[in-house]
């Protein structure tokens, strides 16, 4: 008898409002330069997705009046979790919002929600597959010939967010949609200040969500996974070259979450990541999260640099 994974089962997509007419822009950097697919696109709208993923979209880009993170969005395993989650957060005085398939192009039946901070986060157990784009039956896993020479990320690694009280947020994500925490960076007091929070076994910088202190609502980044430390260094030659500033520092080990991570921007200040590497972190009772002081939050951030940490602590929408 197989196992079955109750709640959240992986970290399905983020959603961006870009002040952008016609999201010519947006769809220009996020496919030519950044090499993501695009699948569908509706007036107003862009889904992409990552050469590695099967499903229809891992971001949503939707026209907007002004550059904002829209939504998270993660999947549940059964649409009788998705109702246990309505139940739970009625339960808390959360007011959940509920949408029909469709809502979004591709997406089944869900339900949102505003988590402490300020972000809303959407449940969905259906997603259209389109197929891996190397195809199903004897995949050959080399990166398609359309996308070569840009960094063409495989997956949505997790989404780093900024609100005013992480304490009470990281305590909401574990008590209401079952996350755990595999690094956590503490004040003089013992507080949580910053957390990287997961919920199924991850092996790549150990996180699906990151919390950072900030206004409320805010997108720190969004982080996509690469194989190695040698394909990220050659993506920032290629993200150079077309022009597109990188963060404070450059390619560098990161401590916390241990990635070897390159951070930068698109045209509309979002700031991106691309990462590999990092420690195994395993849901179980045993599992024990890293904990750094907030006096070694330099290093935490960068083992190679002498960093001023407040530019890269800043949100970026």
């Amino acid at each position: 008898m197989a196992i079955k994974h109750k709640g959240i089962t992986r970290i399905g997509f983020v959603r961006l409002g870009l002040k952008d007419p016609g999201l010519r822009e947006a769809k220009k950097f996020y496919t030519e330069t950044l090499g993501m697919l695009p699948t569908a696109s509706a007036p107003g709208q862009l889904q992409l997705r990552c050469w590695h993923e099967p499903y229809q979209f891992s971001l949503v880009i939707d026209e907007s009046d002004a550059h904002r993170l829209a939504e998270i969005g993660f999947q549940v395993r059964d649409d009788a979790d998705l109702e246990g989650f309505a139940a739970r957060l009625a339960q808390g005085d959360i007011q959940v919002a509920r949408h029909e398939a469709g809502d979004i192009p591709g997406l089944g039946r869900s339900i949102s929600f505003a988590i402490p901070g300020g972000q809303r986060v959407r449940l969905f157990a259906e997603l259209a597959q389109l197929g891996y784009e190397t195809g199903f039956e004897t995949p050959d896993w080399v990166t398609p010939k359309r996308v070569r020479g840009t960094p063409a990320p495989q997956f949505l690694n997790h989404v780093g967010i900024c609100v005013p009280h992480p304490k009470e947020t990281i305590a909401f994500l574990k008590e209401y949609l079952g996350f755990y925490a595999s690094e956590v960076i503490e004040d003089d007091q013992g507080d949580p200040v910053s957390a990287l929070l997961f919920r199924m076994t991850k092996n790549v910088g150990g996180q699906e969500l990151a919390v950072f202190p900030g206004a409320a609502g805010k997108l720190h980044h969004i982080a996509f996974t690469k194989d190695d430390a040698s394909d990220i260094l050659l993506d920032g030659q290629y993200l150079r070259n077309d022009g597109v500033t990188l963060d404070s520092f450059g390619p560098t080990r990161h401590p916390y979450g241990n990635t070897f991570s390159l951070h930068f921007f698109d045209p509309f200040g979002v700031r991106l990541e691309l990462c590999s590497g990092g420690r195994m972190a395993e849901p179980h009772p045993e599992f024990k999260p890293v904990i750094w002081s907030e006096s070694n939050l330099g290093t935490a951030l960068s083992y190679h640099d002498e960093l001023d940490t407040a530019p890269f602590l800043a949100a970026s929408i």
